[in-house]
């Protein structure tokens, strides 16, 4: 860790934040009596002394509360924050950064809003079929028309009890020795649709039939020149897969043995289950951030999905068999998120949506496929029975096959098996916003140019606990503890302002919504900017900072770094911009003097960042806030954080365990880095040698058009006012 205290670096620290310095000689009294009162000295650190422990502890106690119901987003507890927020903003006389028409109220200007959709499966009017070679002397099996005995798969008695002979079939018509017959399956019970996610095919309605192909796990791999469709016509087809490469077989099992800590969730650069199934799987929280790396290398460049080269190979859709795990969340049909996992909210395959109500997303967020894909669907062992009925292989031998991750030859099914598919999708609209508040600068030509500070409001929502035990996930410290932060330093700049304490540069405070989804405010703020996103030179981003290693404190998680009180981490500025970490250190050394703790400050591990978490990828901190998506847009940024624990994502994150303390001297160091960087006079640089993936990124966000001017749109339908 580098430290400046040269004299030099002190003296250009009271340049760059306005203190006034003079060597003129004393003035006789009769001359100091004429002249006029002297401008006080401005600050070093601006107002950052303003903020207390006392208001910090008020903010946090009111985000965290039961009736905020764990600000899960969309919600009326997220909505109730972003209201209290917005008018302790109007209250401060801080300049509203939202919707500029249309708006109702003094509040609603200092919201950004963008729209949000569920859709959802409407099970009723979704049908699945199989036509195809009635079994010897017509008789069907449980429910009518299952699979000969023999082909059940009895060795597993959680996928036989899921999958069943023909369980949910309504009977087959036609029947008889040599004859065919058509059988019904229902949908949640012996199928699923697989939807959403990066790279996946979107949840739309869709009605088609077919004859069937069976691909093996229906991966195209460049790299061992794998091709399961290779010398098969599936033009016009439905293609059936098992299954998974080794590679990412090997991974999924790697990050399930690693659940656990910030960052475990589905990100917001996960893939499709089809695409990277491991990164899907990936547990233990929300909070968006960026899958591993595929083993298999860039989609639609290295390897192809089944979803993609059925759409290449001209095939109409794909039929996944389900997995044993999927089996055995279809045989609990009671479980939130719904037979086979994807999304089943309702934003994705339509299934339960759990204590928070349906899964939503955010239709300008939607990140394209990167080549063409055709819609998928999960078939449970009941579906799977029927359609390898008289085949050459059952849907036993292809279950076990893809579940021992043995190499499955492809082959076409006959003539005279078909499969149709209806899906039916509603949508019901939504809505979030950003909170936004500025103070404007005080330099005519630096005003334009602007530091942005911010922090998420929202949290997970309700957690399904027992009837009558706390089922709120309070998130008093993630991020409840970098809101309350952002409202401390927010009111001493507005009190700074209003007694001509005003930084050079403009300040923005942004409060982002569904950081837990996927980093989707942030997302937007930066790929629909109200101001030029290349005049924002810094972006400093507080998250989990209100809770440390104080006295009895305990952890059994080894892969938990948590500060000691006076300590804090940085992540990011050793990575993106030296400039920034400059000036991090110089401010912090001449104020708060916290311990600076660069564990997380690194994008792959090594012996002295991030190697406690899953191997060999880490927790990969960096990519898992707000700032990143800041990072994306060339912006240097630094993420701000005290680190993990055991109340990470659960009800028992409870504001009466944050040190408030800790909240104050970190705010006041994030208070006085924003405020030198708002009056230096020149901006902090971007590093030139940056990671390959956020160079990669940097150049996905170019390419997707991110950072065009928007105006911010008008108050959307159910905007609290």
């Amino acid at each position: 860790m580098r430290r400046l205290l040269t004299t030099t670096v002190a003296a250009g620290l009271a340049l760059c934040t306005g203190v006034l310095v003079t060597n003129a000689a004393p003035q006789s009294k009769s001359k100091a009596a004429k002249a006029k009162p002297a401008t006080p000295a401005t600050p070093s650190f601006g107002n950052s002394d303003a903020i207390t422990e006392k208001e910090l502890q008020v903010y946090d106690y009111f985000l965290a509360s039961d009736q905020l119901e764990g600000r899960n987003l969309p919600s009326r507890g997220f909505d109730t924050a972003a209201l209290y927020v917005a008018s302790h903003l109007a209250e401060w006389g801080i300049k509203p950064g939202g919707s500029t028409s249309g708006t109702n109220g003094p509040l609603q200007p200092y919201f950004q809003p963008f729209e949000l959709v569920t859709k959802a499966v409407v099970p009723a009017d979704s049908k699945a079929s199989v036509t195809g070679p009635a079994p010897a002397g017509g008789r069907g099996g449980r429910g009518g028309g299952g699979a000969p005995p023999e082909a059940a798969p009895a060795p597993a008695p959680a996928a036989a009890d899921a999958g069943g002979q023909g369980r949910g079939g309504r009977g087959g018509r036609g029947g008889g020795a040599g004859g065919v017959r058509t059988t019904e399956f229902e949908y949640g019970k012996d199928w699923s649709v697989v939807a959403g996610g990066r790279g996946g095919p979107p949840l739309e309605a869709f009605e088609l039939s077919g004859n069937l192909v069976f691909v093996g796990n229906g991966y195209v791999v460049n790299k061992t020149k794998t091709d399961p469709f290779a010398g098969l016509d599936v033009k016009g087809k439905i293609v059936v897969v098992a299954g998974l490469p080794a590679e990412i077989a090997a991974q999924q099992e790697q990050l399930a043995a690693g659940r656990g800590g910030r960052g475990g969730g589905a990100p917001t650069d996960a893939p499709a289950a089809g695409d990277n199934p491991a990164a899907a799987a990936g547990a233990g929280g929300g909070g968006g951030g960026q899958a591993p790396p595929n083993p298999l290398g860039e989609t639609c460049v290295d390897f192809l999905t089944p979803e993609a080269a059925a759409a290449k190979n001209g095939a109409v859709a794909v039929v996944t068999i389900a997995s044993f795990q999927q089996l055995t969340a279809m045989a609990n049909p009671n479980a939130a998120g719904g037979f086979g996992g994807f999304g089943g909210g309702g934003g994705g395959g339509g299934g339960r949506g759990g204590a928070n109500g349906p899964t939503y997303t955010a239709p300008k967020l939607q990140v394209k496929p990167a080549c063409p894909v055709v819609p998928s669907v999960t078939a449970g062992l009941g579906l799977a029975t029927a359609i390898f009925a008289g085949e050459k292989k059952t849907a036993a031998q292809i279950f076990y096959a893809a579940g021992s991750g043995a190499k499955q030859d492809s082959f076409a099914l006959g003539a005279n098996t078909k499969i149709s598919l209806k899906v039916s999708v509603k949508s019901e609209a939504g809505h979030a916003e950003n909170v936004v508040g500025i103070i404007e600068g005080s330099d005519p030509v630096k005003k334009d140019e602007f530091v942005v500070m911010s922090a998420h409001l929202d949290h997970i929502g309700l957690a399904a606990a027992a009837p009558g035990a706390h089922n709120v996930n309070n998130g008093a410290d993630d991020d409840g503890s970098g809101s309350t932060a952002l409202l401390g330093i927010a009111r001493a700049y507005a009190e700074g302002a209003a007694k001509g304490i005003r930084p050079a540069r403009s300040i923005i405070f942004l409060w982002n919504a569904g950081e837990e989804k996927g980093l989707w405010g942030s997302q937007y703020f930066n790929e629909y900017p109200f101001v030029d996103i290349t005049k924002v030179v810094a972006n400093l981003n507080i998250d989990m900072i209100g809770r440390t290693k104080g006295p009895g404190f305990t952890d059994p998680d080894p892969t938990h770094v948590l500060c000691e009180p006076g300590e804090v981490m940085l992540v990011g500025p050793q990575i993106s911009s030296d400039d920034m970490e400059k000036t991090i250190e110089t401010v912090n050394d001449n104020y708060q003097k916290l311990k600076l703790n660069h564990f997380y400050d690194a994008v792959a591990p090594d012996k002295t960042h991030d190697n406690l978490g899953p191997q060999p990828r880490g927790q990969r901190i960096f990519y898992r806030s707000d700032h990143y998506n800041f990072a994306k847009m060339g912006i240097p940024i630094v993420f701000v954080t005290t680190g993990l624990h055991p109340d990470y994502h659960r009800a028992t994150d409870t504001p009466d365990k944050i040190d408030y303390h800790e909240i104050l001297v970190v705010s006041k160091t994030v208070a006085a880095v924003g405020w030198v960087l708002a009056n230096q006079a020149e901006r902090p640089r971007i590093n030139e040698k940056l990671p390959e993936q956020l160079q990669k990124d940097m150049k996905t966000a170019k390419e997707q058009g991110w950072g065009k001017l928007t105006p911010v749109m008008a108050p959307v339908p159910g905007e609290p006012f």
